[in-house]
């Protein structure tokens, strides 16, 4: 039922292999990739700030991210360095395609 078959990828997975193939036919798809990946890491950065700076923030988290805060800041890492893969990716396109 709530397993995974063996080699099968999860849907983000297909989606984003998907967006990164077309991205290599249109260059197009790649910069709004890239835009919308990279607005996505600002706003969760200024999140995890937020979510940082609030010392008066009584949760069952706040033990947590007082101790390991910094992990917390990996979340928009990894999306810039999505966006960066895709802006390649772009730049690439767009190279082959222009000249």
């Amino acid at each position: 039922m709530g397993r995974r078959r063996r080699g099968r990828k999860s849907v983000l997975d297909d989606f984003f292999d998907m967006l990164y193939e077309m991205t290599g036919y249109f260059w197009q798809v790649g910069a709004v990739a890239t835009a919308l990946l990279l607005s996505l890491s600002f706003s969760t950065y200024q999140w995890v700030d937020n979510l940082n700076s609030a010392g008066n923030l009584r949760t069952n988290l706040t033990v947590l991210i007082e101790n390991y805060g910094w992990i917390l800041y990996l979340l928009p890492l990894i999306i810039l360095v999505l966006a960066f893969i895709f802006g390649i990716k772009t730049y690439d396109s767009y190279r082959n395609g222009r000249y």
